[in-house]
């Protein structure tokens, strides 16, 4: 049973990995200026997995004084990394719904984090079990407090994928309330609860995040223009026989190929090549293909 928690940390390290990997993607694609703190989230819950799972491992590994080094090592850095991410959330979720933050609410983001981070501090070095459920009430508060605001701002948030990932943040939040009840009550279920509880809600961003990444790419298939004479001759001002050429080109025919082609003299080709050339201001196929991929034709 002691081997149960480092199963489920391994499961949960694989889907935040994907998640992180998500993020930087989406981030990249994204216009949000809040969108970096989807990376930092996703980092930092990385290394807090890790730091468990590493804990985890040097638990069944080691024995003595190894184990308690190793110990007091890992759970330090997972309760750093806890307290930040528990300040990030906070703030992220407002960010989310694009609803300002007071500066009171401000400040208890901070006191929430440093007192979370004072409590597990205290738990590690006494080991009194009071601290180890004053951790999972921080927490839980958190939690509520991002459940009621999403509750109450969800028809202020008109971004599609965003919104339906709030809803399944409010459901998941919902469903771990027994696993919550069950971690306060047994110490067992408070080691376990742990990489359980970071699994569902990092399968939800994961869904999230995949949700997102579709919406973008169906509406930049849908703003992109057509690669049609028109487009490309209101721009460039070619010819539609240069048009015809332009196309064979992306298609990767050599200049005897496309001569073949429109069956016209291979010197015929390298004319109209020079003229596409000279209006669209490129030295050579590879510029011209660049950029028609610029223009996402």
């Amino acid at each position: 049973m002691d081997a149960v928690p480092l199963l489920l940390s391994f499961l949960a390290l694989s889907i935040v990995s994907m998640d992180l990997a998500l993020s930087i993607v989406w981030t990249r694609r994204a216009r949000y200026s809040w969108s970096w703190a989807l990376i930092a989230f996703s980092a930092s819950l990385l290394g807090a997995v890790v730091a468990f799972a590493l804990d985890r491992a040097a638990y069944l590994a080691f024995t003595g004084t190894a184990r308690m080094v190793l110990h007091y090592i890992w759970e330090g850095l997972m309760v750093a990394d806890s307290a930040f991410i528990l300040v990030l959330l906070l703030f992220a979720i407002n960010w989310i719904i694009a609803r300002p933050m007071s500066t009171p609410e401000k400040v208890g983001a901070f006191v929430a984090g440093g007192l979370y981070l004072g409590v597990s501090v205290t738990w590690l070095i006494m080991a009194i079990p009071l601290f180890s459920i004053l951790q999972y009430l921080i927490w839980t508060l958190a939690v509520v407090y991002c459940v009621i605001l999403l509750l109450h701002e969800r028809k202020s948030i008109k971004e599609k994928s965003v919104r339906t990932a709030c809803f399944s943040l409010i459901f998941i939040s919902f469903a771990m309330i027994p696993l919550v009840i069950l971690a306060i009550l047994f110490t067992y279920f408070r080691m376990i609860s742990i990489p359980i509880i970071c699994l569902a809600y990092t399968i939800a961003f994961l869904v999230f995040l995949f949700t997102a990444l579709a919406h973008q790419e169906k509406n930049a298939s849908q703003e992109r223009p057509d690669f049609s004479f028109e487009a490309v001759s209101e721009l460039y001002h070619i010819t539609e026989r240069e048009f015809e050429v332009v196309k064979l080109i992306k298609k990767g025919l050599t200049n005897k190929e496309i001569a073949a082609e429109l069956g016209i003299s291979v010197n015929t080709v390298n004319n109209h090549i020079a003229n596409i050339f000279s209006k669209t201001d490129v030295g050579s196929r590879i510029d011209l293909l660049n950029l028609l991929q610029e223009a996402s034709w």
